[in-house]
């Protein structure tokens, strides 16, 4: 898997980010493992200073077309 991040500020307060995770950092910080493992892209938000995963994508073509999709139809609400 490529280490490969997406990332866009998409207001003031909110940043969107795809990711993958390492093992280590799965194990810390998710705390059931309804994601299925830390294989995959992750998409995540930050908004306020709170970070929370919203889903996960099987691969990096998939994390792209999500990012594209989130980030378009935010800019498009706007």
């Amino acid at each position: 898997m490529d280490d490969i991040t997406l990332v866009a500020q998409l207001d003031s307060d909110t940043t969107l980010y795809v990711s993958p995770m390492h093992d280590q950092m799965y194990d810390e910080f998710v705390d059931a493992d309804n994601l299925g493992g830390p294989q995959g892209y992750f998409i995540a938000r930050e908004r306020r200073n709170q970070f929370e995963i919203l889903g996960k994508a099987a691969n990096l073509d998939a994390a792209r077309e999500i990012f594209g999709m989130l980030t378009s139809a935010y800019r498009s609400a706007r």
